[in-house]
């Protein structure tokens, strides 16, 4: 099991990168999307956060600066998943290269801590 801190907007980001990616087959998919799942905002965060989407941007108020913050649990397949979303996905906006990094270390340490 692996344990993730993730903002708001990381949350966001990599929902919208993992429901980017394109899955060699259904099965395949399906690991996916049970990440997406576990990090999507709740309806309520979606309401209270002003959270839209038009015309392929983006945009949100967030009541307070942690808001929507919080540790999420995936398996060890799912991190996995989201390992490999994260390396192969092109391009990368500079801007979120960093967290990425420290993400892609955190499922890193955390899977080899659990062998």
């Amino acid at each position: 099991m692996t344990s993730l801190s993730l903002t708001y907007y990381q949350r966001v980001m990599l929902w919208n990168l993992i429901g980017a990616t394109n899955a060699p087959s259904l099965k395949e998919a399906s690991v996916y999307l049970r990440v997406m799942e576990k990090i999507r905002l709740t309806d309520q965060e979606a309401t209270e956060s002003q959270f839209f989407s038009e015309n392929g941007t983006i945009n949100w108020k967030l009541p307070k600066p942690d808001y929507g913050s919080g540790e999420f649990r995936l398996e060890e397949g799912e991190a996995k998943a989201l390992m490999e979303v994260i390396e192969k996905a092109s391009p990368i906006r500079v801007l979120d290269a960093e967290w990425l990094e420290r993400l892609v270390e955190q499922c890193r340490s955390n899977t080899l801590a659990a062998q």
